[in-house]
């Protein structure tokens, strides 16, 4: 016995037929495989959760370390954020928009704390670096100011290889789906010293991606008899030298035996020509990243002592062991 061949127009149109059902199956199978995505993220089910979206290394040590610490309920250090963003986001709601294609609008009824985090961020960058170096204590603050807030998103359902939905292609669905944390819940911070120059400089960093610094210069009055009018010369001078622009905020820092300056840099809002023109960067590339690694293996060949902490959220030993 042999296979007959079948007629060309009867195996096209079991190949049409096939492709229409399994089509529409998917396109109406999309809102509930999101949905889905939600309830394991709210009940911290990491395993639906990874599932359903792909698990890059960078963008899913976070949320991994996130679940981890919901299931553990520790409360001490970026423990506390992550139990925090699981409170503010328990009450979260979706809806999705039918669509024939693979940009799907998702409206999203959650907490959002960026702006406020942020602004937390910024005001602790102005108050010195112990506050700026803290980070789980500007992130606490920033949630503590989440607001209300319905945010319609596109949700990507390309799926080719069935390895899971995108999370760099669906970033902002997680930011809002965790109250604007996600993108510091994989965060580290590296504190480097130089002591001989007397300034200090503080990074935030997912993986080996710098997003955030803040530069602290000091001055040494000590020894120095400067009148009131001497002193605030000096302080116009330094004012002078402030750059404020995108992405950049400087001041003046005041203290008992020093008059000092800050300079606090959003690096995904800053313009690299414009970093690049007061000395910060060597490249004018829009696209270039500042390398954690690079920065801080250049600050320690100038002789600076360096440190990175995750605050117990446990990411430096996951993305060691990827």
């Amino acid at each position: 016995m042999k296979i007959k061949q079948k007629p060309i127009i009867t195996v096209l149109a079991s190949v049409c037929l096939t492709f229409l059902v399994s089509g529409c199956d998917l396109m109406m199978e999309d809102d509930a495989k999101v949905q889905s995505i939600v309830d394991a993220y709210k009940s911290a089910d990491s395993k639906t959760f990874f599932k359903k979206m792909e698990s890059d290394a960078v963008a899913a040590t976070g949320l991994e370390c996130y679940f981890e610490s919901i299931s553990s309920n520790n409360t001490e250090g970026m423990n506390a954020v992550y139990q925090k963003v699981h409170e503010l986001t328990q009450n979260v709601e979706i809806s999705c928009t039918e669509t024939d294609t693979y940009d799907m609008p998702v409206t999203i009824k959650t907490k959002d704390a960026s702006e406020a985090i942020e602004a937390a961020m910024m005001e602790a960058a102005a108050e010195g670096p112990e506050a700026f170096a803290d980070m789980p204590s500007w992130l606490l603050k920033g949630l503590d100011n989440a607001v209300d807030k319905e945010i319609t998103v596109t949700f990507s359902t390309r799926n080719p290889d069935m390895k899971g939905f995108s999370m760099l292609s669906n970033h902002e669905f997680l930011e809002a789906l965790t109250a604007g944390a996600y993108p510091y819940l994989g965060c580290t911070m590296t504190t480097c010293i130089d002591a001989a120059n007397e300034s200090e400089y503080y990074m935030v960093a997912n993986g080996d991606t710098v997003h955030y610094s803040t530069d602290y210069y000091y001055l040494s009055l000590e020894g120095y008899d400067l009148t009131e009018e001497e002193y605030r010369d000096l302080e116009a001078d330094l004012s002078n030298e402030l750059v404020n622009d995108d992405g950049i905020a400087s001041g003046i820092l005041h203290g008992d035996n020093y008059i000092g300056e800050y300079m606090y840099i959003n690096y995904d809002d800053a313009s690299n020509f414009t970093l690049n023109r007061i000395g910060i960067v060597d490249s004018t590339d829009r696209s270039a990243t500042i390398s954690l690694k690079a920065t801080v293996s250049g600050f320690e060949s100038e002789g600076m002592t360096c440190e990175t902490t995750d605050f117990g959220s446990g990411v430096i030993e996951k993305r060691s062991q990827n």
